[in-house]
């Protein structure tokens, strides 16, 4: 058998271990159990202001396109202003692993418009009332007293909206009409979640604002006068366009290693960047390998063209239709989910930076609501439809009310030359197999730094001067080290698999050994089934 190692030609002189991971078969290759999280997206780079009701919004003091440490919620404030699209992912990272090892690195925002609703009152309150606002993860109650105009009632609300400056819009009151705008350019705008109910003492019950209408008990009536075509049954803004390009953030962040690479991006051209950077990392040249997170709120249907699309091992899609908390988020959860499990939200299950062969089926999620209408939470059939499809599904948590869970840890990859194959359907597929990739790397290129090549001897006896190897040591100690992996349940069948393993001096570049290694990493218990039968009773 001659072992070829694609990408590395025959021309290459630069002294190092090179190791290729091959996943799931011909044409894909691979990422580590790394400890960083990065996460891409907008800041404020500029201050926001409004004077009707007054309000002001300071600028991040972050450069665009350059990758920062930030050790907490609050310093991602102070580097990308309040309710940023990063500030609000590096809050939501931390919720679900406190300690995590976090970098931001900010894309230049597009120059276009940024994506809005508006919410009109009208008619003067014969009574009091509240008016309730779900926005993201928080629950806003504005007072309403008889006597108060249409306009003093919409400027109440935009003041509420504006005193929370966590949130990722802003709001202005002209004569009644509420109008939200986003706080960053562009359409990922119109994936943000607006919605309003009416509550009165009287009438506990909340009455949800619709776009046709409602009169509340106290007269006045409330209006989505503007947004955009619903997701579900949630109202997103609207009009928000011009998409940002993620590529000059992508470049600066090629020289390092982040492990996780959770992206704002929703659209498919910006993804696709990031799997061309993903893969451009993991060749056996260059062994940066990382796994990418994005996320979707949008329908099964088009979430699932972009899964498809992409179907790559190393990138993760996250599926959370019609979801309150903005996708950003939805994917910074994910990643810190991963690496730290759940714990330190009352779950059980460890993560990936302790296990690289973690099970995170139903790991618990911070901050994700679920739906709050029970139509546009998952199906059992959607769900299934979704991990079919290379779709993290995120589902309403059985152990948390109102929460949520993930499904199931999947990679993008559902398909091989168009038709249907699961072989990298895990993400602890690609997380084993690139930890053991980078953890030979390492072994390899201590224990043989200066060492000399010689030949298998043909009685087998080792070599007698020091410092020389052989292919046959160096396979036994690759053996050795897949047999500690097994140990550690990160690998199986190890021994059954031990006739695979091969090294070899290259036949025509001298001083190289190739290797063909096996991995055959150790699947979470996903599935039991059985049958429960009656027995006749006598």
């Amino acid at each position: 058998m001659t072992i070829s190692i694609p990408g590395l030609g025959a021309s290459q002189k630069t002294p190092a271990v090179y190791l290729n991971v091959i996943l799931g078969g011909p044409g894909t290759s691979a990422g580590a159990a790394p400890e960083k999280i990065l996460l891409v997206g907008n800041l404020i780079g500029s201050a926001l202001s409004g004077a009707s009701p007054a309000f002001s919004v300071s600028a991040g003091t972050m450069p665009v396109a350059t990758p920062t440490f930030c050790a907490s919620a609050s310093d991602a404030v102070a580097l990308c202003g309040a309710g940023s699209e990063l500030a609000r992912m590096a809050s939501a990272v931390f919720a679900q692993y406190p300690s995590a090892n976090v970098y931001l690195c900010a894309v230049a925002e597009s120059g276009g418009a940024a994506g809005a609703a508006a919410l009109t009152v009208a008619t003067t309150a014969t009574g009091a009332g509240t008016v309730r606002l779900r926005l993201c993860e928080q629950v806003i109650d504005v007072a309403v007293a008889s006597g108060d105009t249409a306009t003093v009632i919409a400027a109440a609300i935009a003041d509420a909206i504006n005193d929370n400056a966590s949130l990722p819009y802003t709001a202005q009151n002209a004569s009644g009409v509420v109008t939200i705008t986003a706080k960053h350019a562009g359409p990922r705008g119109n994936s943000l979640i607006v919605d309003a109910y009416i509550v009165t003492s009287a009438s506990p019950v909340e009455q949800r604002v619709t776009s046709s209408g409602i009169t509340s008990p106290f007269s006045s009536t409330f209006q989505w006068t503007s947004v955009g075509s619903t997701i579900g049954a949630e109202y997103p803004l609207t009009g928000g366009s011009t998409a940002d390009n993620y590529t000059n953030a992508l470049a600066a962040v090629a020289a390092a290693k982040y492990g996780r690479i959770v992206v704002a991006a929703n659209d498919a051209t910006n993804i696709g960047r990031l799997v061309t950077h993903l893969n451009s990392l993991a060749a056996v040249t260059v062994g940066l390998r990382q796994q990418g997170i994005a996320a979707t709120i949008d329908t099964l249907a088009n979430a699932t063209t972009l899964a498809t699309g992409q179907n790559s091992s190393r990138l993760q899609v996250a599926w959370h239709h019609a979801s309150k908390v903005p996708g950003p988020e939805v994917a910074a959860v994910l990643a810190a989910a991963r690496l730290a499990g759940d714990t330190a939200v009352g779950g059980v299950l460890g993560g990936e930076s302790s296990d690289p062969a973690a099970n995170l089926d139903g790991v618990q999620l911070a901050v994700l609501l679920a739906q709050t209408n029970v139509a546009d939470q998952p199906t059992a059939t959607e769900i299934e439809s979704a991990l079919n499809n290379g779709l993290a599904c995120v589902v309403p948590s059985s152990a948390r009310p109102g929460l949520t869970a993930l499904s199931r840890s999947i990679t993008s990859r559902s398909l091989y030359l168009g038709v249907p194959n699961y072989a990298v359907i895990d993400t602890e597929f690609v997380t084993v197999c690139d930890y053991v990739a980078d953890d030979l790397q390492s072994s390899l290129a201590v224990t043989y730094q200066g060492f000399k090549l010689g030949a298998d001897s043909t009685n087998g006896t080792p070599p007698l001067a020091p410092n020389v190897t052989t292919p046959s040591l160096v396979r036994s100690f690759i053996l050795d080290k897949l047999a500690g992996y097994e140990v550690r349940a990160i690998l199986r069948d190890v021994t059954a698999n031990a006739s695979l393993l091969a090294v070899q001096a290259d036949p025509v570049v001298s001083g190289r050994l190739n290797c063909e290694i096996p991995c055959e990493p150790v699947s979470g218990l996903h599935i039991i089934a059985g049958n429960v039968r009656q027995l006749a009773s006598l």
